[in-house]
Order: structure tokens, then C-alpha cells, then sequence
């Protein structure tokens, strides 16, 4: 297999990083690059961290502070990247939330009507349909290429959606597609070469729904490369690959560790070894790791006094760069999951959302089974393998399950009625999570469903988990059995680490 690129997109706006001196805080930035050998191609930087945003609104503190002291960070990071061999883009989110610090309210959108669309965000969000508020983003957009020696720039379009009038984004994709022309357009009269790209819904439906003709941006030259999704375990590198045949687009997939797919925040090495290897084996172009720290958190202990840390922490990207990088890992444990709906609360719209993902999913009353598709990319057919489901609304003693994979039962399996899943808040609805509340304190107990199988009965590609429900009790008076994850477990080969 291809080794795709490794690319890592950084947010660090909390202010107490300004308290580190720069020598020492370039130290902690590419630790993991000079310290751990992590073979870093890009870095991808959001600009509200870094310099003075379009609107008179609340930069990161982080920004503020070295400022305040005269120091230009931007300009000495993206030096420091050069310095290493790696490119630095510049990650720009189309529409921010931005809070004016002197009146609460954006002056500019209070004058501009039509450059925003009135949706979840109370000052509203920029409309791509409105001609004048493309050129006053282009505008602003050449003066930070412009001023700062950037490899590229990446329009992050999934934070925040929408973009589009709602209800007629795709009969405004134009707007879009125009918008993508003009930009590409304005960077090639910098002078230097600029790679363009952006940030998309997960899959082809989705871009539909949001107003995105993806298709026609690659034909027509207008992105160098784009990211499908960016808390989706499963992104169509399929789909996206197919529409960019023939053309120069690359094509990533990324992960984002702070505002994660519904239910998959903490997951073990598993998780991302199975997710890491599908991304892989249908050709994706690169990864990128969003809101992973660049360092352990013991060295920013070495920087900062506890009472500053807290609000620094988060997974350090080292770990899933040594399961992309790591050669044997698929001779290791392998996990497979079925796409959980939700992700993130701050959109309307579909991109980011995973609203085509195939679960919960409630299993029929008729004994017919339910059926969920796994992608498991990947000769397996020698190893040794697990199916699992987490199931709510089920009754020890009531209820019984036939499984199958792939359309063969397995019929020894084991049932755990008193399993706990803390990422699921059931019977309570499960609420809109990202990592500092995705753990339920208190969580049910709930049915495990776990059986050994052949490994001969899985396919490289699409599979077929299936489970029915055969002799339920009283089915009329009960809330429907649902399923909450489905999984396909590879187990490691030769006793290699789990």
C-alpha cells in the first residue's frame, strides 16, 4: 500500500501558551517532529490562533498576548515549518463565530444583510450566493496570503455550515463552485504556487445536500486536494477517489479528536488501526489529525504550572501517527465499526454530521434481521475474528437473537445484559457531546452481544453484519430493541500486540 501523507491541523488558542517563551514554545510545537521522528508533510494552522481575522471580532487569546508583546507567531511558526521540510497552510473556516469585543455584535454583518444567511448563529453566517461578500472574502483572504509565506490554504467549509441558502443549497452550488474559481484565480496572481483545497462533507450526499459539486471542482482544476469529512470514521474515499479520477486532486480523510463521531471519543489503538487501514486500502492521498496536542502533556508540564495545563490538554497525535507509519500494524488488532449519526452540534445542514450513517438502528418485530454494512479493507481471511453488538431495550430471559455475517449464523455467541457503555446516555436521549461531557457518569446497563468467527467469512470490502430478533415478549407494549454499535474485531496475528 501506498504510505499516505501525514498532515496535522493545529488549533492551540488557549492564552496560557503565550506565557512560554517562543524558543521553548517552538520546542513544544514540533516535539513529535524533532523528538519522536514523526514524519510530518504539512501542518495546517487555524488563522483565528494566529492573526487578525476579517472582522473586528475576539481573536484567540493566544493571538492577543504575543501581540501584545510585539511578536509576529505566525510568521516565526511557518519559518519553523520550513526549517523542518514541512509545508504550513493556512486553515480558514469560511464562517466562524465571531463575537465583536467592543459591542457584542458585527457591525459588518449588521450593514450587510444579504452576505448572511439567519440560521443557529445569532449574528448569522457568510452566504456564498451574495457576490460582494465573495469579494470581501477573497479580498481578505489575498492579504493574509499575501503577507505570510503559506505553502497553501485550506477553506474549511464544515466549520460552520451553512453556507448556502437553506433548503437551496445545491440549486446554489454555483455560488460555491464560482466562489472555489475566483480564489484559485487569486492565488495564482500571488506569483508563487499556492495549493488550494477545502474541507467537505463526508460523502457525495452530503456535499449534494450542502450545495458542494465537488465533481465539478476537480474537473475544472479548482482544488489541489480535498478532505472529505472531518469526524467521520467512515468518509467515501470511494466516492471521492471516483470523481477525481483522471485529475490532479488528492484526495484526504481526517480525523477530529475533539468533536468526534457520536460515541467513538477515547476509543482504544484498535479502533484506529481498523479505521486507519480502510482510509489506506481505498487510496487515500493523506490523513489529517485535528485537535491532537503536538506534545505529551508531560512536556508542556515542563513549560506551564499545573493550574495552566488543564486548558491545554488533549490526545497527542505521536499515537496515531505510529499506527499510520507502523508497517506491521495490521498484523495487530484491528477493530471495524458501523457509523454512528451526530458529531457536532454547530451546523444546519448535513456536512460533519454523519446523517447517513447506519446507526441506531431499531430491529424489525418480524424476526426479519437487521442489517448493517462494515467496511473491512483488508485480507483477513486467515485470522481469527469477533462480532459485537451493543443493544438497547432488550430483556434478559424475553428476547433472543439469531446473528450472521455475511449471510452465514453464528450461533454461539454470548449475551451480557449488564454491560455499561459510557458514551451512551440511554435511556435518556443522547445529547449533543464533544469531549468534555462525552462520558455518562452513571450509564445502564445495557446487552452486550459478542461471538468468535471464522475469519474465512469475511470479505475485503463491504460486509454484512446482520441480527435478528426472534421470540420477543410482548413486543406491542415495549420500545423497539436497537442497535447501538456493530463491530467486526480482527484479532492480532501471532500473539502481536492487541
Amino acid at each position: 500500500m501506498k504510505q499516505p501523507k501525514f498532515i496535522i491541523q493545529l488549533d492551540p488558542y488557549t492564552g496560557e501558551l503565550a506565557n512560554i517563551p517562543v524558543d521553548k514554545l517552538m520546542e513544544w510545537l514540533f516535539y513529535c517532529v524533532d523528538k519522536k521522528g514523526a514524519k510530518v508533510d504539512a501542518i495546517f494552522w487555524e488563522g483565528h490562533c494566529f492573526f487578525d481575522l476579517e472582522l473586528p471580532c475576539y481573536n484567540a487569546e493566544v493571538y492577543r498576548k504575543f501581540k501584545a508583546k510585539g511578536i509576529n507567531i505566525m510568521e516565526r511558526i511557518i519559518d519553523e515549518c520550513h526549517k523542518r521540510g514541512i509545508k504550513a497552510y493556512c486553515h480558514h473556516r469560511f464562517s466562524e463565530v465571531e463575537i465583536d469585543l467592543s459591542s457584542g455584535r458585527n457591525e459588518i454583518k449588521q450593514k450587510h444583510k444579504d452576505w448572511v444567511i439567519k440560521t443557529w448563529w445569532q449574528e448569522g453566517l457568510w452566504n456564498l450566493a451574495s457576490s460582494e461578500l465573495q469579494e470581501f472574502k477573497l479580498d481578505y483572504i489575498k492579504k493574509i496570503m499575501s503577507e505570510y509565506a503559506f505553502d497553501g490554504i485550506c477553506i474549511d467549509f464544515l466549520r460552520h455550515l451553512p453556507c448556502l441558502p437553506v433548503g437551496k443549497q445545491w440549486e446554489y452550488r454555483e455560488c460555491a463552485t464560482e466562489f472555489m474559481g475566483k480564489l484559485k484565480d487569486s492565488m495564482n496572481d500571488l506569483g508563487r504556487h499556492i495549493e488550494v483545497g477545502a474541507k467537505l462533507p463526508e460523502n457525495g450526499e452530503s456535499c449534494r445536500v450542502d450545495g458542494f459539486d465537488v465533481e465539478k471542482w476537480a474537473k475544472n482544476n479548482l482544488v489541489d486536494f480535498v478532505i472529505g469529512g472531518s469526524r467521520s470514521v467512515n468518509p467515501d474515499i470511494d466516492w471521492y477517489k471516483k470523481i477525481t479520477e483522471g485529475t490532479n486532486t488528492l484526495v484526504y480523510a481526517c480525523w477530529d479528536a475533539g468533536h468526534v463521531a457520536e460515541g467513538h471519543h477515547n476509543q482504544p489503538r484498535d479502533f484506529f488501526r481498523g479505521m486507519l487501514s480502510n482510509w489506506i486500502h481505498k487510496g487515500a492521498d493523506g490523513v489529517v489529525a485535528f485537535n491532537f496536542v503536538p506534545a505529551p502533556e508531560e512536556e508542556l508540564a515542563k513549560l506551564l504550572p499545573p493550574e495552566e495545563i488543564m486548558h491545554c490538554l488533549g490526545p497527542d497525535y505521536i499515537d496515531f501517527y505510529d499506527i499510520l507509519s507502523d508497517e506491521n500494524s495490521e498484523d495487530k488488532a484491528l477493530r471495524f465499526v458501523a457509523e454512528r449519526r451526530g458529531g457536532y452540534p454547530f451546523l444546519t445542514g448535513c456536512g460533519g454530521n454523519n446523517v447517513f450513517a447506519p446507526l441506531p438502528a431499531p430491529i424489525p418485530n418480524d424476526e426479519t434481521p437487521l442489517e448493517i454494512k462494515i467496511d473491512v479493507c483488508g485480507d483477513f481471511q486467515n485470522r481469527n475474528a469477533e462480532v459485537r453488538f451493543v443493544i438497547t431495550n432488550a430483556k434478559s430471559s424475553c428476547d433472543r437473537f439469531k446473528i450472521f455475517l455475511n449471510g452465514t449464523e453464528i450461533s454461539d455467541f454470548s449475551e451480557d445484559y449488564c454491560y455499561k457503555d459510557q458514551q451512551l446516555f440511554w435511556p435518556k436521549p443522547q445529547p449533543t457531546i464533544y469531549t468534555a461531557n462525552c462520558l455518562n457518569s452513571d450509564p445502564a446497563p445495557i446487552l452486550e452481544i459478542k461471538a468468535k468467527a471464522d475469519g474465512s467469512l469475511i470479505k475485503n470490502g463491504a460486509n454484512t453484519l446482520s441480527i435478528a430478533v426472534i421470540d420477543r415478549i410482548n413486543y406491542f407494549m415495549c420500545p423497539d430493541i436497537t442497535v447501538e454499535r456493530a463491530e467486526i474485531i480482527i484479532e492480532a496475528k501471532d500473539n502481536t500486540e492487541s
